[in-house]
């Protein structure tokens, strides 16, 4: 029997139970004790974060699967954001399609429909065949999964690092629409309740939470990873819909099956199970599998004795099975019986209160590779040329955006992607991480990936009004790896106090590191959903000024060019107060027509910020001496601090004097030229990017 419980932790159970607990129990116990469930290392900060607000409707509460805020017009918006890692490492595209298969359900379960997915991928180095096997895989259960349920993947990352070898992160996040008086919550309050699972029960993922709360040990862990079938999850969104005004609390089965989903769903109360009534895929399986069995496309409902008839008959009209399998009880207890043995006996808060820890942390500094000397010309190549900014095409384009015809900006065309609402107004949806600067200053990054999609959002004309967040770590024991996880909790938390973006939900996952012990790159990933009164497509034309809002910094620690070129930089620090009044400037021009285009400055700089007008055929003049701030060329059209965005428009003299009198620092820095010749004139010296540009569209095509 392989658990991740320690020594420790096991004695605290034999002292409060007073007992040795059976085979079985150890099994549930360790899976309610998982740091995939429990967030033992993680909770006591989870706490700081903002999670109220005059707009939220359910936050990060009890254990509610997922986060909602009120939308306006009677409807509500829910939130959610979840990963595969571990899963993916061992099967990608298996460990990718259930990672969206469950984030749809748990939207699901708030009673909402899901009407848009974003997947957030980070690989190793793409020269390594295992690599590039495990992002074919990962994109293809994805685009599958999606596919198959008509759900629109409207955007997302991807993202390149050789700290990711071996452990990609594969991150979902879903976002879905009810009327926010038939939210459905995924615990009870009350006894009495029949608890009715619809879906088979299997062998796969058995042990799965365990499995996502340990390192990878390179030995065969294929049977903790679930199957995909989105064919039954198509059944299960559809028929839980309708059936979700007669239920009285949804849980969705995953990490942990029956034993976490039964144990949350009571939230104190207890139950009792009877195993020999749960509908099996597999033959005499055992009670105890059936018990963490962690195969998709279930559900769990707690239902009045009087609707438990009318609940089932929506799921048999799909011939999908449907069984009471046990009911809510009063004495605290959560039981699992088969014919007649009592299989586990355990208290609901025994299960529901793991130890909590605070482990310790190191101060120490990271260092600095050695700065490579680098001609201002090589570098740019060097850096557009970059995986990260090449054309993510080969992989969206295997995703179906556009099905429910509510997309209205598609991926790759913005900095954000822009849904159509049922109330005709636009839901904006961003996901972002910036692991490089992570790695220098995470307090500093906290702040700074929360302030990016913030910007993110308003180049698309939306102002935030919710994020969930997933903070991706490796072994929290680890001194250095527990301070980055705090600090980047304590910059989240402020950044969320300051632009007034509550956080509803989120996830942790630890012990992300490769087969030698190395741990990935510190990346805490945000996720933020926003609101647009008006649909704006950027758009690019011959002769449009291009403006430069906010000052740049010689602050390169972090970007993409000290990545690539090293030297002992300055850290970027995120001043909040510039995003804040440089995004709302600009979501004001963008819903007055005065900007055709928008794009904030972060990765690569501005040279980064430029590229995607190059990449569409066209040459673009920079003056580099017009660049508000920095002192080094270097710093200018490479350094990545917040607080800034490149605007396209016709408008000149006006935004410069309105952004002025808003107290933000503006300047014309350029202008697009026409599609005679593809590159960049730097302070009238022309560099023909025709080779890079050739290399952003094909570099990802020998994938196929």
């Amino acid at each position: 029997m392989r658990l991740s419980l320690s020594t420790y932790e096991m004695e605290l159970v034999r002292k409060q139970i007073g007992r040795e607990p059976l085979e079985s129990e150890w099994k549930v116990i360790d899976a309610l004790w998982s740091e995939h469930c429990s967030y033992k290392s993680s909770k006591i900060f989870l706490r700081t974060f903002p999670t109220g607000g005059e707009n939220v409707i359910m936050g990060i509460e009890d254990w509610q699967d997922a986060g909602a805020v009120d939308l306006g017009d009677g409807l509500a918006l829910v939130l959610k954001v979840e990963s595969h890692n571990h899963p993916s490492a061992i099967d990608p595209f298996n460990g990718a399609a259930t990672g969206v298969g469950g984030i749809i359900r748990d939207i699901v379960s708030k009673g909402a429909k899901p009407i848009a997915l974003l997947d957030m991928i980070r690989v190793g180095d793409l020269g390594s065949e295992r690599n590039r096997w495990l992002l074919k895989g990962i994109i293809s259960g994805i685009g599958f999964y999606g596919n198959s349920i008509g759900v629109p993947v409207v955007g997302g990352e991807l993202s390149f690092d050789e700290s990711y070898n071996d452990n990609p992160l594969v991150d979902v996040a879903c976002a879905g629409i009810v009327k926010k008086d038939k939210i459905i919550p995924s615990v009870v309050k009350k006894s009495g309740l029949k608890l009715v699972l619809v879906g088979l029960t299997g062998i796969d993922g058995l042990g799965g939470a365990s499995f996502a709360s340990r390192k990878l040990s390179g030995e065969d862990e294929i049977g903790a990873v679930q199957i995909a079938d989105p064919f039954a999850g198509k059944i299960i969104i559809d028929a839980t819909l309708e059936v979700s005004d007669k239920v009285e609390a949804i849980k969705d089965l995953g990490g942990g099956g029956l034993a976490v989903a039964v144990t949350e769903m009571a939230n104190g109360l207890g139950a009792n199970i009877k195993l020999e009534n749960v509908p099996l895929r597999v033959k005499e399986m055992t009670p105890e599998d059936i018990i963490v069995s962690e195969t998709q496309e279930r559900m769990l409902f707690a239902v009045e004795e009087g609707n438990v008839q009318s609940v089932c008959k929506s799921f048999e009209y799909y011939e999908y099975p449907c069984a009471v399998i046990g009911e809510i009880t009063e004495d605290k207890i959560i039981r699992f019986t088969f014919e007649g043995k009592e299989i586990v006996s355990l208290p609901s808060e025994l299960l529901l209160s793991p130890p909590l820890y605070m482990w310790g942390t190191s101060t120490e500094r990271r260092g600095m590779k050695p700065r490579i000397a680098v001609e201002i010309g090589q570098a740019i190549r060097k850096v557009l040329t970059h995986p990260d900014m090449v054309s993510k095409e080969w992989a969206y384009s295997q995703f179906d955006y556009e099905v429910g015809i509510s997309t209205v900006i598609k991926p790759g065309e913005a900095d954000a992607s822009l849904v159509k609402l049922p109330n005709g107004k636009f839901l904006a949806l961003k996901g972002d991480a910036n692991p490089e600067l992570c790695l220098y200053n995470s307090y500093e990054c906290g702040k700074a990936i929360f302030a990016e999609v913030y910007r993110n959002l308003a180049t698309v004309g939306s102002i935030g009004v919710a994020a969930v967040d997933h903070l991706q770590f490796g072994d929290p024991r680890r001194p250095e790896v527990y301070q980055d996880f705090v600090n980047s909790v304590r910059g989240i938390s402020e950044a969320s106090k300051v632009l007034n973006v509550p956080i509803v939900g989120g996830k942790v996952s630890f012990y992300n590191e490769n087969l030698r012990g190395e741990a990935i790159k510190p990346t805490p990933l945000i996720v933020m959903a926003g609101i647009s009164e008006k649909f704006f497509r950027p758009k690019i034309d011959e002769d449009q000024y291009i403006v430069l809002l906010g000052i740049t910094k010689d602050q390169l620690a972090g970007s993409l060019y000290h990545k690539l070129f090293g030297g002992e930089e300055e850290t970027p620090n995120e001043i909040l107060y510039e995003d804040l009044i440089t995004s709302k400037f600009v979501t004001q021009l963008i819903r007055e027509g005065k900007v055709e285009f928008v794009k904030d400055i972060s990765k690569g700089g501005i040279i980064g910020s430029l590229w995607p007008i190059i990449v569409k055929g066209y040459s673009v003049s920079l003056n580099i001496d017009s660049i508000i701030g920095a002192s080094r060329v270097e710093s200018k059209l490479f350094s990545e601090n917040g607080g800034r965005f490149i605007l396209l428009t016709q408008n000149l003299e006006e935004i410069i004097s309105r952004s002025r009198d808003n107290g933000i620092f503006s300047s014309q820095i350029g202008k697009v030229k026409g599609r005679e010749k593809i590159g960049l004139s730097l302070n009238d010296k022309f560099l023909d990017l025709t080779e890079e540009v050739d290399k952003y569209y094909s570099f990802l095509e020998g994938m196929q």
